[in-house]
């Protein structure tokens, strides 16, 4: 069903990481973790994509925005260029849209219009997501 709803590029509503193979990855505080118990699919959100890279000679695509629905709420799907079929999604209802994607050192870095941070190896490998600071105590991070 993913597949399907990405060719209208939508995205399943879910404040975390989708994976194709159904693995779920909520965000909590300063940590993602794995949802163990099975999710029904729930609401979907429209995207509208405001910047977009091709990674690694042509194999991914990562592609990041905003939901049209409520324009606070970031999105990043990673798609595989051979089907045009996402690998993952990821939704942020914390980080503002996402509008730039940089290469560094392997790394895939996307950044949020209120400074938010999400950065991965592809497909998916050392996922986290750094949020702005919310205290005097520090920044708060998420990782998978």
């Amino acid at each position: 069903m993913m597949a399907t709803k990405w060719k209208n590029q939508e995205v399943r509503s879910c404040n975390g990481l989708v994976c194709t193979n159904g693995d779920i990855y909520e965000v909590h505080e300063t940590w993602m973790a794995k949802v163990h118990e099975k999710q029904e699919p729930g609401s979907w959100l429209n995207v509208a994509i405001l910047a977009q890279e091709e990674l690694y000679g042509g194999q991914y695509i990562v592609k990041c925005g905003e939901a049209a629905e409520h324009g606070s709420i970031g999105v990043i799907v990673l798609e595989s260029l051979q089907n045009h079929e996402p690998v993952w999604t990821f939704v942020s209802d914390q980080s503002n849209p996402f509008d730039q994607i940089t290469i560094k050192a392997g790394w895939v870095v996307v950044l949020s219009t209120s400074g938010a941070v999400f950065r991965f190896g592809a497909p998916i490998r050392e996922v986290r997501l750094l949020l702005p600071r919310t205290s005097i105590h520090g920044s708060n991070y998420a990782s998978l």
